[in-house]
């Protein structure tokens, strides 16, 4: 199932902060690996042109930093899955899911 640019996150999810810009609680490790693979998967989304860079605003593919980022989001979601619950995995392995599926029609195109 391909994703729609409404279903695409338009940047990663940042740890809560206070005022001075600190984690309001500190991040235990799997917290961590979770932020990173939103990141990665944001970088891929952009890197497929599914998105826009949020800094240019300009849509740019690069199928091969997009499939770098996705094979690294794979490798954190195999280390942190077996740390999270049920809800969690089956949803950054959903997301993984999607990524491929959508590298996979973007490498279909010219």
């Amino acid at each position: 199932m391909l994703r729609t640019m409404a279903e695409i996150p338009p940047e990663p999810q940042k740890p809560p902060e206070d005022a001075a810009g600190t984690p309001e609680t500190p991040l235990d490790a799997a917290a961590i690996i979770q932020w990173c693979v939103s990141i990665l998967a944001a970088t891929a989304w952009q890197s497929m042109g599914l998105i826009p860079h949020p800094d240019t605003k300009q849509i740019q593919r690069n199928l091969n930093d997009a499939r770098l980022a996705i094979d690294s989001t794979a490798a954190l979601v195999e280390v942190v899955k077996s740390h999270l619950p049920d809800k969690q995995r089956r949803e950054v392995e959903a997301l993984l899911t999607d990524l491929r599926v959508n590298f996979v029609e973007q490498q279909s195109k010219p």
